[in-house]
C-alpha cells in the first residue's frame, strides 16, 4: 500500500513539473523540484531499508543453521580450536605484496637498504643483510617496499620471497630445513613433481640444496627470508662457500651461489639469530616510527 501511495505522489509531482496536472501547476517550480528530490531520496532510503531487512533475515538464517551444526550445544570442540589456530597462523603468512601508497615513514630506511643492495663496490660479491626489530615494527613492510622498487627489479633476477614460518600446506613430516628449501625451489619455478623427485631420488636435503644452487648459479638473485625463527646453526654464515671437507647438506649457505652479486635479506625478531646468519656488521636495526599513524 505504501509503495502504491508513493508511486501516486511521484506521478502527481512529475505531472506538475511537466505542466500536465493543473491542480499543482500553481506551486512554484523550484518547490516542485525540491519535493521531487525529496521523494527520490525517500525512494532510495526505502530500497536501502528493504535490503538491510533482507540481509538481517539472511544473517539470522545463517546463524540458526550454524547453531544446528555446532556440536556440544555451541561449545567449540578441540578440532574447532585447532582449525581456528590454523587460520590464525595462515593470517601471519607473509608475501611480497604491499600497497606503498598506504605506507609512510620508511623513506630513510628504504634509501639506506637500497644503497646496501646496489652499492658498486660489492656489485659482484654475495651480500647478506639482516633487518631486526620487535614484532609489528615494520620489518616485513620495509622488505616489501625494497623488493618492489623499480631499481631493485632492474638489478636482480630472479627475485624470490620466502616466508620462513611454517605454512599449513607444508608436509607434517618435513623438518623446517626441507620445507624452506622446497619452498625456494617452487618459487624459482621448479615444478612440485620435480622437487619431490629430487628429494626421493637424489639423497634428500643434499639433493635439494644442490638443485637450488644450480637454479641460482650465474645469476644476480635477490632472496628475502622473512620472519626467520629457527636458531639451528645450519642456517648460519650465509656467506660461506662449499669446501672439499663439507657436504651439500651441511649448511643452508651452500645452496646459495657466491660470486655473481647475489643478495639475501633476512628479517627476524631475534637479533642473535640474524647476526648468526648475516654477521653483526650487516645488521640493520629498525626503530619505532615517530609518527603513530605511520605503518
Amino acid at each position: 500500500m505504501a509503495q502504491e501511495i508513493e508511486q501516486y505522489l511521484m506521478l502527481k509531482f512529475r505531472n506538475g513539473l511537466d505542466g500536465k496536472d493543473k491542480s499543482i501547476s500553481k506551486i512554484p517550480r523550484d518547490k516542485l523540484y525540491y519535493l521531487n528530490n525529496v521523494f527520490t531520496e525517500c525512494q532510495m532510503l526505502t530500497k536501502k531499508t528493504r535490503i538491510r531487512r533482507e540481509l538481517n533475515k539472511i544473517k539470522r538464517e545463517l546463524k540458526a543453521t550454524k547453531d544446528k551444526l555446532q556440536p556440544n550445544n555451541g561449545v567449540s570442540s578441540s578440532q574447532d580450536k585447532e582449525t581456528s589456530l590454523q587460520h590464525t597462523e595462515i593470517s601471519r603468512w607473509t608475501t611480497r605484496v604491499v600497497d606503498d601508497s598506504k605506507v609512510y615513514g620508511f623513506d630513510d630506511n628504504v634509501v639506506s637498504m637500497e644503497k646496501l643492495l646496489l652499492e658498486k663496490e660489492s656489485h659482484d660479491r654475495f651480500k647478506a643483510v639482516g633487518i631486526v626489530g620487535r614484532e609489528g615494527i615494520g620489518k616485513t613492510t620495509l622488505c616489501q617496499l625494497i623488493f618492489n622498487k623499480p631499481e631493485v627489479k632492474n638489478n636482480f633476477l630472479p627475485r624470490i620471497w620466502v616466508c620462513m614460518a611454517r605454512h599449513p600446506d607444508d608436509d607434517d613430516d618435513d623438518d623446517p630445513k626441507l620445507a624452506i628449501v622446497k619452498r625456494m625451489l617452487l618459487q624459482l619455478g621448479v615444478e612440485k613433481k620435480m622437487v619431490n623427485f629430487i628429494f626421493d631420488e637424489k639423497r634428500g636435503l643434499e639433493g635439494l640444496l644442490c638443485a637450488l644452487h644450480l637454479q641460482l648459479v650465474g645469476k644476480r638473485y635477490l632472496i628475502v627470508l622473512d620472519d626467520a625463527r629457527e636458531t639451528d646453526t645450519w642456517y648460519g654464515k650465509l656467506d660461506s662457500c662449499l669446501t672439499s671437507d663439507k657436504k651439500w647438506d651441511d649448511g643452508f649457505a651452500f645452496g646459495l651461489p657466491k660470486g655473481n652479486g647475489g643478495r639475501v635479506i633476512v628479517t627476524s625478531r631475534n637479533e642473535e639469530l640474524a647476526k648468526m646468519m648475516v654477521g653483526e656488521e650487516n645488521i640493520h636495526r629498525l626503530s619505532p616510527l615517530s609518527d603513530p599513524e605511520s605503518c
